[in-house]
């Protein structure tokens, strides 16, 4: 029996025996084992189950009885030392470090929220054995990396991550303050919350019920003498104006900014009134990214996507018709992709996708256990602002337009980056569409 199987054995008997205790202890272990970043425990009115999100997606690990949930509940309430168990009206938060039985230090993120049926409880692991890679790690490749290590090094100007939830902007900011962290530089940040403590980078924690809020620490942190300075996310007009003077005094800014794309960002940066002159003035680059489940490498065979996937088929064809054939051969050169697989794609269009299958006894897939895919790559589109760019802002052409010119000029969208990772057999198409959503492919 597998360690994984061996706890999971061990949960059940603890739910069996209501020992809240073990059933915390177990569900802790599995998760960490199973590289979880979120444990979802939900109350329903027959009965309640536990969830683990795994490489950004929910997976079932047991349903137990209903009348054991509040105890779950008012268990982890209790240990935290942070929430109050009488109160089951409002959502509380909580963090927490507590280690695993496999001896693995851990934080734990932790929020109750009031259902229909009783408390839900959602807790975000933070695995302290393990380190951010280094920026080098993270599959930033071709334009898109030259563009990135052009920028990081700057003295001043904005670095700007846009992105939704589970697309590794944390991994992105912490290896890149990581990159640049030396002897001679002063690094500050706000954090809400700080998730990795860095060694030699001052770090702050928002605290926005006694008024700590990004607009105050950034105001503060201009009179710590620092050379760099990360603010977790731009949220109004005044962290945003305050970000810019920064970067206009000499500053090198990093932050984070809720969007869909690298073009669509500049659209919410204007709805924050922020005038073209001082956008094109300070900005650097704005990066977008997600993270895409890897093909299990274990398990994976080739298919044909024009037979089997039609849909993907033609848009893929379409999307690399688009660029121009300069930027295709440089794109090729600087991923170094194997001439062999660039030409299996090109003319017969054979790539991988997943079979869950052992290769050698045809069992469920001991590495990705029949899930499919093992790991997690990221997918980047790097919108830079050089003076072509700033003088269309200056223009104020809206983002649509802004985007197009840089896709026909020179740029990696998220979708180019991602057709180009499927060519080199990292991903499969039916997980690149998952993220894009086409609406050609519905």
């Amino acid at each position: 029996m597998s360690e994984i199987k061996k706890y999971e054995k061990w949960l059940e008997d603890a739910i069996v025996q209501a020992n809240i205790s073990n059933i915390f202890d177990n569900l802790l272990t599995i998760a960490v084992e199973k590289w979880a970043s979120d444990i979802h425990i939900e109350p329903y009115e027959y009965h309640s189950r536990i969830r683990l999100r795994e490489d950004g997606i929910l997976f079932e690990l047991i349903q137990f009885p209903s009348n054991i949930h509040e105890s779950i509940i008012a268990k982890f309430k209790i240990e935290s030392w942070q929430m109050r168990p009488d109160e089951k009206r409002l959502p509380q938060d909580a963090r927490v470090s507590t280690t695993t039985l496999t001896n693995k230090d851990i934080d734990l993120r932790a929020n109750t929220l009031p259902t229909v049926w009783w408390e839900k409880l959602c807790i975000r692991i933070v695995d302290k054995s393990e380190e951010t890679p280094p920026i080098t790690k993270l599959w930033v490749e071709g334009v898109n990396n030259d563009i990135l290590f052009n920028n990081i090094e700057s003295p001043n100007w904005i670095i700007l991550t846009t992105w939704p939830t589970w697309s590794g902007k944390s991994t992105t900011m912490y290896s890149s303050l990581s990159y640049i962290n030396r002897e001679d530089v002063n690094i500050t940040t706000y954090e809400d919350p700080v998730e990795n403590k860095v060694e030699w980078i001052n770090q702050s924690q928002m605290k926005s019920d006694i008024w700590y809020t990004f607009a105050s620490w950034l105001r503060a942190a201009l009179r710590q003498d620092p050379d760099i300075i990360l603010v977790w996310e731009i949220r109004d007009q005044e962290t945003l104006e305050t970000a810019m003077e920064a970067a206009m005094t000499w500053h090198l800014v990093f932050s984070t900014l809720h969007a869909n794309s690298a073009a669509e960002t500049i659209t919410r940066i204007v709805n924050m009134w922020a005038e073209p002159y001082m956008l094109a003035g300070t900005f650097n680059i704005i990066m977008a990214q997600r993270l895409a489940r890897r093909v299990c490498t274990k398990c994976k065979t080739t298919y044909n996507i024009k037979e089997n996937n039609p849909k993907f088929y033609k848009h893929a064809k379409e999307t690399l018709q688009e660029m121009d054939q300069r930027y295709i051969r440089r794109e090729i050169k600087k991923r170094e992709i194997d001439d062999k697989k660039w030409k299996q794609f090109i003319q017969n269009w054979i790539a991988y996708k997943w079979t869950w299958k052992d290769p050698k006894n045809w069992e469920t897939c001991p590495r990705c256990w029949g899930s499919w895919y093992k790991w997690r790559t990221g997918i980047y589109e790097i919108l830079e602002f050089n003076n072509r760019i700033k003088e269309k802002v200056l223009d104020w052409v809206n983002a649509f337009w802004l985007e197009l010119y840089a896709l026909d000029k020179w740029m990696i969208n998220l979708e180019r980056d991602w057709i180009l990772k499927a060519i080199q057999w990292t991903i499969d198409f039916k997980e690149v569409y998952r993220l894009t959503k086409h609406k050609t492919l519905k």
